[in-house]
């Protein structure tokens, strides 16, 4: 048939495999009462796990159609989608998305990338969401895995149940075969569409799909659950890597900082599923096996009166004072411009300075805190021009705020991002770190005591 057109089955209706596939899922997983979210293509695989859902015993169902307009016709696909979901009673929310092909990630990766944002930002929290990969889709991500080196973690391929960002998802069909998902379609005398950009063999899993299953089926006729076999072992063997990890490092991890102790006791394999562990954990990318052993060579091999760093795209990290600090690129602070002019500040309402500054506001606590008369609505936040000295409650003399800092263990890549609160060019407060003297509430007076929150850790 014509790439494009509708696809439609006339054949008798006979649910098997597909229908108790769906309905095990279902049970196993309690998901009855949850509301349920379907990424709807339009093609067969998630008009099959639409249908199916429709007549299973889930309760709250609806259906999402991403529109990656990378086709003439996705606007017709969009339509169908909507007449589908109209006849089945289900549903559609229709999301058109930019695919930023110039990305340099390659047209695959980017296209996935807009879909699942879109997808995070539509569903609700105690939204599911549903996919519809059988065992073929399986094999593809597999050998995909394999080809590029892989290990454990990704020869894991797809779980049944799983996480993508915030969305925790579903695969329903996950063991079903291609061919059971297909006989499903004809039976229920199903319409699809077909998109032809799944015949472009330039692309890699189309490539795979076109080019190397049909002929290791073809050899090996039961490869596909031979190897679904294979990635479920594999997902076991990353399981035990995962609790591996947790245990060898937990007990010097805090937050997104490690102490180098821990992980300089450990042998070298065991350091680098430590590391990767971290960054997942954190919810960073992983890094290839050379960069994760020139990552850890680098803060366990340099100077100790160095501050060694390492980076790849969307991890940045630094090492202070024998601890490894992870970090987002676009969240790390030595790369996060200050504000020139600061912030004025209502201490009456929280001040939001971002994601690596963070938020502060005000409390009032007897004895403590900044006395009421130096408290006006008209405060300012600034940030460390060099200079500042502060004579901080219950450290003595004045001292220079740098030589605070530096006593404190900060790391130096967060000194210069210390909210510093003025009245005039009085400086009241560094945070909540330290008071001054000069400004402080005496015994039994009402102060106001700051609060700072949300920012890149300092400890």
């Amino acid at each position: 048939m014509r790439a494009g057109l509708l696809f439609m089955s006339q054949r008798k209706f006979e649910p098997e495999s597909v229908e108790a596939a769906v309905a095990d899922c279902l049970q196993r997983y309690t998901l009855e009462a949850r509301a349920v979210c379907v990424a709807f293509s339009g093609g067969m695989d998630s008009t099959v796990l639409l249908h199916a859902l429709r007549n299973s015993s889930v309760r709250f169902l609806r259906a999402v159609h991403i529109n990656h307009r990378l086709h003439a016709e996705s606007g017709d696909w969009a339509r169908h989608c909507e007449k589908t979901c109209g006849e089945l009673g289900v549903p559609l929310t229709v999301i058109s998305v930019d695919v930023d092909t110039a990305s340099g990630a390659g047209l695959e990766a980017a296209a996935r990338e807009a879909r699942y944002g879109a997808l995070e930002a539509e569903l609700k929290e105690e939204e599911l969401l549903v996919m519809a990969h059988h065992r073929a889709d399986q094999l593809e991500t597999f050998l995909m895995q394999l080809f590029r080196g892989a290990g454990v973690q990704g020869l894991a391929a797809m779980a049944t149940r799983g996480q993508i960002g915030r969305l925790e998802l579903i695969r329903p069909m996950l063991n079903v075969s291609a061919e059971e998902v297909r006989r499903y379609a004809d039976a229920a005398g199903l319409e699809w569409i077909d998109d032809p950009s799944n015949l472009d063999t330039d692309l890699d899993r189309n490539f795979v799909r076109h080019n190397i299953v049909p002929r290791i089926l073809e050899r090996w006729p039961s490869a596909d659950r031979a190897v679904a076999r294979s990635a479920r072992l594999a997902g076991e063997a990353a399981e035990i890597l995962e609790m591996t990890a947790a245990a060898d490092i937990q007990a010097g991890l805090h937050g997104n900082r490690l102490q180098l102790d821990v992980l300089r006791a450990l042998p070298g394999p065991r350091q680098r599923n430590a590391l990767r562990w971290m960054l997942r954990t954190l919810g960073l990318a992983t890094p290839s096996e050379k960069q994760v052993s020139d990552c850890i060579t680098a803060m366990l091999e340099s100077r100790p009166d160095s501050n060694p760093e390492a980076a790849w795209p969307g991890v940045r990290i630094h090492r202070f004072r024998d601890c490894l600090w992870c970090y987002s690129e676009d969240q790390d602070p030595a790369n996060c411009i200050v504000p020139v002019d600061g912030y004025p500040w209502d201490p009456e309402r929280p001040l939001n300075m971002g994601p690596v500054r963070g938020t502060l506001s005000m409390a009032t606590e007897t004895g403590a805190g900044i006395a009421p008369e130096f408290i006006s609505k008209n405060l300012e936040v600034r940030f460390r021009q060099g200079g500042e000295k502060l004579r901080a409650r219950g450290r003595g003399r004045t001292r220079p705020l740098k030589n605070l800092l530096q006593e404190s263990d900060i790391p130096p890549w967060m000194r210069r991002h210390i909210p510093l609160v003025y009245s005039g060019e009085t400086l009241l407060a560094a945070g909540d770190l330290w008071v001054n003297a000069d400004c402080a509430a005496g015994p039994g007076q009402v102060g106001r005591t700051i609060h700072w929150s949300d920012y890149s850790p300092i400890r």
